[in-house]
């Protein structure tokens, strides 16, 4: 990744979380945010992994917040100053539940 690329994913995870802490209402008991985004060389296209808490609650969140993305897009097109601002799309960051795999099968 170049340092563009690199500015452009740190500043967009940045505004997405500000947007999503400020205007999304998460389901009950339901800690959603942000972890990492990262950006095509392009910058066409960016893909926000989310971490979501409960684990229990990680479909119904991606769901939501699929909904919510014209909004995110929108308000991201008003308060950005780029050229260009990347499509947004969502995935779960699942590292946490990989790294809980391997602790499990390290302890049995």
């Amino acid at each position: 990744m170049s340092k563009r690329t690199n500015q452009v994913s740190e500043l967009l995870r940045e505004e997405i979380n500000k947007i999503i802490i400020k205007d999304f209402e998460p389901p009950k008991d339901t800690l959603i945010s942000v972890s990492e985004v990262t950006v095509s060389l392009d910058l066409k296209n960016a893909t926000a992994f989310l971490s979501v808490i409960p684990n229990k609650k990680i479909g119904t969140s991606l769901k939501i917040i699929k909904k919510f993305s014209n909004h995110i897009q929108k308000e991201l097109n008003k308060t950005l100053f780029i050229r260009k601002v990347p499509k947004i799309n969502w995935d779960i960051d699942d590292r946490d539940l990989k790294y809980k795999e391997i602790e499990d099968a390290l302890n049995k």
